[in-house]
């Protein structure tokens, strides 16, 4: 499906409600924004899918939960804020 929407002055864009049935969007809810390259992403947004995603990512590699670990050859850490970053839940709450 693709569709052209108009941003007003203040930014805001409307979903049609054709694109809201595809995707489940009902009444007023929260979305996660990504933003890309040169396109933005939304998505849903279910501290569930977060809690299961963390959940099954825990059981692949238990080795997350290391508070710091120094990355060779930079200087930067990497530590559970900055994984969160990484994966775009850090900007979210």
């Amino acid at each position: 499906m693709e569709v052209i929407v108009k941003v007003d002055k203040q930014g805001r864009i409307i979903l049609p409600k054709d694109v809201r049935r595809a995707i489940g969007v009902e009444g007023e809810m929260e979305m996660v924004c990504r933003v890309v390259g040169d396109r933005i992403i939304l998505e849903k947004f279910s501290m569930e899918d977060i809690h299961k995603a963390f959940s099954e990512l825990e059981e692949i590699a238990p080795s997350l939960e290391l508070d710091t670990v120094k990355v060779e050859g930079e200087d930067k850490y990497v530590d559970r804020e900055y994984a969160l970053r990484k994966i775009g839940i850090r900007s979210i709450g």
